[in-house]
C-alpha cells in the first residue's frame, strides 16, 4: 500500500546575495505535526574531482561537532552509551556475586575490587563487539539490528538561547529549528548530516517552515560546483510511536544535477520518483514491512535565487 505524506518537505535554495551559499529548509510543518518525530538525513556529493569535503561546509552543525570533539562549549553534547555501561555493570555484578558466594571474606579485598572493575571495563568493550556482530549478520534480512544513527544531543535551552533564536529568525528570514539529535559525517568527497526533530519545539507554533542549516562552498570552487553538478540526497523518516514500538515511513529522493529521482532495489534510477519503506522498530531492532517506488511524487524542491529588480530613475 502506497503511504500518504506531504510533498516537497525539504527545500534547497540558492542564495540571491551569496553565490556560494545554499539554504536548506523544512516545509509543511503544519502537516508534519501529526507525527511524533521526523528524521532528515542529507548527503551532498559534488561531482567535480577538484572539490573535496574540505571545500564544503554544513553550518552550524559542522562547527557544533568540532566544538564537542575539542571539548569546547557547544549547543550539543555527546550521547552517552547507556546500554554499553549497563552491560559492563551487569558483568561486574556477576563477578561480585561469584566472590560473594564462593569467597565472601574476600568480597572487599583488593583482588575482588580489581576483578569487578576489570569485568566492568571488559563488559563495555564486549558489548560493542556483540553489537557489531548482530549488525553484520542481520544487515541483509528483513529483521535487523541497527547501529545508532546519532552521536550528539541538544543541550537544554537557556534564556540566552531564546535571544539566539530571535537573531536567527532575523538572519534567515524565517523560524529556525535545531534537531534534538544529530550526527555529522565528513568523508573524503562528501558530507552527510543526520538530524532527529521534535517539531513541537519550533517557535512560533504556527510556523509552516523553518531553516535547518546552510551549505557553504569555498569561493574558488563555486564555478566547478555549478559546472559539474552534484548529488543532493535526502532521506525523510516520519515516525509514530505506539506501545513502545515506532512505525516509520522512510522516504528517499535525490537531486541529481537538479533532476529529481531515486534508486530502486536494483539500483536503477527512476526519474521524478520516491523510494519508500515501511518499517517497525523497537530500540535498535528494525523490521522492514514493505518497500517500493512511488512515481510522480516530490520530496525535495530546488529553489532558484530570486534577484530583486532595480528601480529605474
Amino acid at each position: 500500500m502506497i503511504p500518504e505524506f506531504p510533498e516537497n518537505i525539504i527545500h534547497l535554495e540558492k542564495s540571491s546575495r551569496h553565490a556560494n551559499l545554499y539554504d536548506v529548509s523544512i516545509y509543511e510543518i503544519d502537516k508534519l505535526r501529526e507525527y511524533d518525530s521526523i528524521e532528515a538525513h542529507i548527503v551532498l556529493y559534488p561531482y567535480s574531482r577538484r572539490i573535496t569535503s574540505e571545500h564544503v561546509s554544513f553550518y552550524p552543525f559542522e562547527e557544533y561537532v568540532k566544538d564537542v570533539q575539542s571539548n569546547h562549549v557547544s549547543a550539543y553534547a555527546k550521547i552517552q552509551l547507556k546500554f554499553q555501561k549497563f552491560f559492563g555493570v551487569l558483568l561486574g555484578s556477576v563477578i561480585a556475586g561469584i566472590f560473594y558466594k564462593y569467597k565472601p571474606d574476600d568480597l572487599f579485598s583488593v583482588e575482588s575490587v580489581v576483578a569487578v572493575f576489570a569485568a566492568y571495563a571488559i563488559g563495555k568493550e564486549l558489548w560493542a563487539d556483540i553489537e557489531r556482530f548482530l549488525i553484520n549478520i542481520s544487515k541483509r534480512s528483513k529483521l535487523r539490528y541497527t547501529e545508532d544513527y546519532y552521536k550528539y544531543e541538544l543541550e537544554k535551552f537557556t534564556t540566552m538561547t531564546h535571544y539566539s533564536t530571535l537573531a536567527k529568525k532575523q538572519r534567515y528570514g524565517k523560524a529556525t529549528l535545531l534537531p534534538e539529535k544529530i550526527n555529522f559525517l565528513e568523508l573524503s568527497n562528501s558530507q552527510t548530516l543526520r538530524m532527529h526533530f521534535n517539531l513541537s519545539e519550533i517557535k512560533p507554533p504556527e510556523a509552516k517552515s523553518a531553516h535547518i542549516f546552510s551549505i557553504h562552498i569555498e569561493g574558488e570552487k563555486q564555478s566547478d560546483f555549478e559546472k559539474y553538478g552534484h548529488l543532493f540526497g535526502v532521506k525523510i523518516s516520519l515516525n509514530k510511536k505506539s506501545f513502545g514500538f515506532t512505525k516509520k515511513i522512510e522516504l528517499f529522493q535525490s537531486l541529481h544535477n537538479h533532476e529529481k529521482g531515486c534508486l530502486d532495489d536494483e539500483e536503477v534510477w527512476s526519474k521524478n520518483a520516491i523510494y519508500f519503506r515501511r518499517v517497525l522498530t523497537l530500540g535498535k531492532i528494525k523490521y522492514f514491512i514493505e518497500r517500493g517506488v512511488i512515481a510522480s511524487k516530490s520530496l525535495v524542491q530546488y529553489i532558484e535565487p530570486r534577484f530583486r529588480r532595480r528601480r529605474k530613475g
